[in-house]
């Protein structure tokens, strides 16, 4: 395992994964203080600093290189896992008290025939509202328009305990007429799709056949071997109708999420982020992303131990996570 994590909020580039990476040095003695243009480059190669200072990630004054990201040392993380499990205990509390509507509408869903209500719950809610719903709405209230925003964090040998226990990570990807989603923590490998063809374990023509296969059981009851093998029978498959009901709900769960952190949490988040070291080089927007993603990666945790939520499926590495498909 490195020293630090690299990852974004979006669709991000190929290559800022591997120059941050090469940079992992560089970004551990800025965060700590500002170096040199010549002393940086006796940590990484010029042509990954160059990239950097393009992209904006790092920056130069008057020859000294700084940060210019969200990038958390491992006090801050510590510090943004007791933000996560203060704020999402009060998310939670209030989806179970405050959104009983949401069973109204989910109930008009056709894949409510083949899998549970608290599975779909999971993905509709943790994943579609708190996730990817309110991140969008974050982003048309700030106006940005970046294609993704980099982030990177400090990592020690204890990190996967302190991460298991927080459902924050949506993967999907499209493979002919079908989105394949997972969600889960980040912890460990996921047994699901879009994973396994990103992990080079099974082709993209395979997992086009399991779609037509998942949408002929939802069609006509026929459980097909595929299904079987790769144990998609009773994850829910979102037609197109269904597809439209699940993000109305989204939207509104997202939109009622923000109106109750705008008058019960804001001033007291931003308190608790203005104490974090990455304060000093982390606009508040993108430092605030960060912590939403702790919240409701508690939230959700909260969910499935309060029986809201279905309790995720378990690779062998750890990882947790739910999975399904929309046409």
């Amino acid at each position: 395992m490195g020293r630090i994590m690299v990852y974004v909020c979006g669709n991000g580039e190929r290559e800022y994964w591997e120059h941050a990476y090469k940079a992992e040095e560089l970004i551990l003695k800025v965060s700590k203080s500002p170096v040199s243009t010549k002393d940086a480059l006796q940590l990484v190669d010029k042509e990954s600093l160059t990239y950097l200072l393009q992209k904006g990630i790092l920056k130069e004054e008057s020859g000294q290189i700084k940060l210019n990201f969200c990038f958390t040392p491992w006090e801050d993380v510590l510090k943004l896992r007791e933000i996560g499990v203060k704020h999402g205990e009060t998310v939670a509390e209030y989806l179970i008290e405050n959104l009983k509507w949401v069973e109204d509408d989910l109930k008009r869903l056709n894949c409510l025939k083949h899998s549970k209500l608290e599975y779909i719950r999971f993905a509709i809610v943790g994943c579609y509202a708190l996730d990817l719903r309110f991140l969008t709405m974050l982003e048309n209230k700030w106006g940005e328009n970046r294609k993704f925003i980099p982030y990177a964090r400090e990592i020690r040998d204890n990190w996967v305990d302190i991460a298991k226990d927080f459902y924050w990570g949506c993967h999907s990807a499209k493979f002919g007429e079908y989105t394949f989603y997972s969600f889960g923590n980040h912890a460990g490998s996921r047994n699901a799709f879009p994973d396994l063809v990103w992990s080079e374990k099974v082709k993209e023509d395979e997992v086009e056949t399991l779609g037509r296969a998942l949408e002929e059981l939802y069609i006509n009851g026929k459980i097909s071997g595929i299904l079987e093998k790769y144990k998609y029978v009773g994850v829910p498959f979102f037609d197109k109708p269904d597809a439209e009901i699940a993000w109305q709900v989204a939207d509104k769960v997202g939109s009622d999420v923000e109106k109750f952190i705008i008058k019960e949490r804001w001033d007291v988040l931003k308190e608790d982020l203005s104490k974090l070291r990455a304060s000093q080089w982390c606009t508040f927007e993108e430092l605030f992303i960060e912590a939403w993603h702790w919240i409701f990666g508690w939230a959700n945790n909260v969910l499935i131990r309060e029986g809201y939520f279905i309790d995720p499926e378990e690779s062998e590495d750890g990882g947790r996570y739910i999975k399904w498909v929309s046409a």
